[in-house]
């Protein structure tokens, strides 16, 4: 990877022209043994010649990478949930337009009903993750500038910028206008150096200083979504949860 002069090859993101993709030439008969398949990254930079100090710099890079790809993802979702708005819905009243209590939630305000499953198609993932990443999107994009700037600078990590979406997704909709950014402007500056549950820990305790009754619309929320699920599990077994006030969990473990 470093020769001397301080230069060497590691995995990079770049820009360039991308052709349109082409059916493999199957003509074409390969060797006994040889199989067909793209190139590994691995393979090309001979990462096991490499010293344990130039692997870590390299894990170092990927890292980097990965921070960039992710806000170059939120982006290209929240930019293709633009292009869906929920004008193209059938509207209540015409003719193929689901019946009311059918409708699912929008995935987010002003975006097609269906485009979480559009996403979900795109991505190969399930509805309720590409739900999710939309919201993480929106957030980001419209609430939490500089957090998905630091993500797109390779400043900041996934983990960490998602941990500020959880505590602030909430507040955007539901505090006064500045209180988020306040906050993002108090805990960013730190947030690369603290742990996920550390750089939450801090987010909420300036939520709260900044708006007392945050804490309290939280728990409103939380009691609104109660909830009793059943999973199963291997060996034909299965879990049995619920979510509840901790008075009442209390109680009911108290009881078993």
């Amino acid at each position: 990877m470093v020769v001397e002069d301080g230069g060497g090859f590691g995995v990079a993101v770049s820009i360039r022209a991308v052709p349109a993709p082409a059916a493999p030439d199957c003509s074409v008969e390969l060797p006994e043994g040889v199989t067909r398949r793209p190139a590994r990254l691995g393979e090309l930079l001979g990462v096991d010649a490499w010293s344990a100090e130039e692997k870590s710099h390299e894990l170092r890079r990927v890292a980097v990478i990965e921070a960039q790809l992710a806000a170059y993802k939120v982006q290209l979702v929240d930019s293709l949930a633009a292009d869906r708005p929920v004008v193209w819905d059938r509207q209540p009243g015409e003719p193929g337009a689901a019946a009311e209590g059918w409708v699912q939630d929008a995935v987010v305000a002003g975006v097609s009903e269906f485009f979480a499953d559009e996403l979900a198609l795109v991505l190969n993932t399930s509805r309720t993750a590409a739900t999710v990443l939309t919201e993480q999107a929106r957030v980001l994009l419209r609430e939490l500038p500089a957090t998905w700037a630091a993500l797109a600078d390779g400043e900041l990590d996934w983990s960490r910028a998602r941990a500020l979406v959880g505590v602030l997704a909430e507040p955007a909709r539901e505090s006064a206008a500045g209180v988020v950014a306040a906050v993002e402007a108090a805990v960013l500056p730190r947030a690369a150096g603290l742990s996920v549950s550390g750089l939450r820990a801090l987010a909420m305790r300036e939520l709260l200083r900044l708006d007392a009754k945050a804490a309290d619309r939280r728990r409103a929320a939380a009691a609104r979504n109660a909830d009793v699920v059943v999973r199963r599990a291997a060996d034909g077994m299965a879990e049995f949860a619920a979510r509840l006030p901790a008075p009442v969990a209390a109680a009911c473990r108290a009881a078993v």
